[in-house]
């Protein structure tokens, strides 16, 4: 049982500062930046924002995309590309077509009844979608914010603190026993 509580105090710990590494860096990326999106080892993170993509991904996911040659693209891909008012949107392609000799895609999302008015072409595109992760997007950003930043930092500053005293505890109680074994302590002390 201790092994268990300690692979999770650990696991936890591990997480949570992989996590704000991860965060960090994309908020840093982001300012150096401002008009790329910041890519980790060829992913980008994206959180999602609306539910145009219900049921197969929704609201406060998070969702990772892989740079790709456009030309390997074919319908029923997802993609991420930068629409018309430079906000990255997530569909579905549905058809291709060439606009002035490129090749260019018809996306739509699945929850919405009709495609998107403008094609995309491949200066526009992001990358492809990879991997989903359930409504950890919403608590990445509640990290972003200066609130749920500071009381991450005390979440993990607190289970250091826990898990230090209760080393400390373990450490104390061997020593006790160590002097009672040698009997420099009566047994009832």
């Amino acid at each position: 049982m201790k092994l268990f509580i300690n692979i999770f105090k650990y696991s936890v710990i591990t997480i949570l500062s992989i996590l704000i590494i991860l965060n960090m860096y994309v908020i840093l990326a982001s300012f150096k930046k401002p008009d790329k999106v910041p890519s980790i080892l060829g992913y980008k993170p994206f959180v999602v924002l609306s539910g145009s993509m219900s049921p197969n991904i929704r609201v406060g996911d998070l969702i990772f995309i892989k740079k790709i040659n456009t030309n390997t693209l074919k319908e029923n891909d997802i993609i991420a590309y930068k629409n018309s008012s430079n906000v990255i949107t997530t569909h579905r392609i549905v058809a291709i077509q060439k606009v002035n000799g490129n090749k260019c895609f018809i996306t739509k999302g699945d929850a919405n009844n009709v495609a998107d008015e403008k094609v995309v072409c491949k200066d526009k595109i992001e990358g492809i979608f990879v991997k989903r992760i359930a409504n950890l997007g919403s608590f990445i950003l509640f990290i972003q914010k200066p609130l749920g930043f500071v009381i991450m930092l005390l979440t993990i500053f607190f289970i250091g603190i826990i898990i230090y005293l209760l080393d400390n505890n373990k450490k104390n109680k061997k020593e006790l026993e160590s002097l009672k074994k040698m009997g420099r302590l009566k047994k009832d002390e």
